[in-house]
C-alpha cells in the first residue's frame, strides 16, 4: 500500500537543502518550448508562451497541481501556471503524483524565481470595473496611514 501523503525523496547522492520545493504538475510545453493556452478568445486564437533568453535560459510552462515542502504535500486550491527556469523536470514521484499519468516534479528552493501566469477571461466591467469595488481589491491597494498622537510629550503609556 502506498501513501498519497509521502513526497518525493532526495535524489540519491545529492545534498539536503533545508528550502527544498517540489512542485508537482504538468509540462505545457511542446517540442518547441512553446506552451498552448486556450484562454476562451473566438475563432480559435490562443495565447502562446514561449520564454525567450539570449544566454540560452530555458524554462517549462507548468500547470501545477501541488508542492512538497518540508516532508509534507499539499494540493493547491487551484490549478495555477508558472513559468520555472533551471532545473529540468523530473518524472513525478511521491504525493500521489504518478509519471504514467504524464505529472512530472520541479526541485526548486524557496529563493527560486518563477513567474505566474493568471488567465482570467470576461469583459472589461468585470475585470477592471467590478474587480475594484470595496471589497475585491487586494488589501495592498488600500491607503493604510498610522497616526500617533502624543501624551504630554510621550508616545507611549509607560
Amino acid at each position: 500500500m502506498t501513501d498519497d501523503s509521502v513526497p518525493a525523496p532526495s535524489p540519491s547522492g545529492s545534498r539536503y537543502k533545508a528550502d527544498e520545493i517540489i512542485l508537482y504538475g504538468i509540462d505545457l510545453n511542446d517540442a518547441n518550448h512553446v506552451a498552448h493556452l486556450d484562454v476562451g478568445l473566438p475563432g480559435k486564437a490562443e495565447l502562446q508562451v514561449r520564454l525567450a533568453s539570449a544566454v540560452g535560459m530555458t524554462g517549462s510552462t507548468v500547470l501545477a497541481y501541488g508542492y512538497a515542502f518540508e516532508g509534507h504535500c499539499y494540493r493547491l486550491d487551484s490549478n495555477r501556471i508558472f513559468v520555472v527556469t533551471g532545473p529540468p523536470a523530473k518524472p513525478a514521484i511521491g504525493c500521489g503524483f504518478d509519471a504514467s499519468m504524464g505529472y512530472k516534479m520541479w526541485r526548486l528552493t524557496a529563493a527560486s524565481q518563477i513567474l505566474e501566469i493568471s488567465t482570467n477571461f470576461g469583459d472589461a466591467r468585470t475585470l477592471i470595473l467590478d474587480a475594484q469595488l470595496p471589497g475585491k481589491r487586494s488589501p495592498s491597494s488600500y491607503a493604510i496611514t498610522l497616526r500617533t498622537a502624543h501624551r504630554n510629550g510621550r508616545l507611549s503609556n509607560d
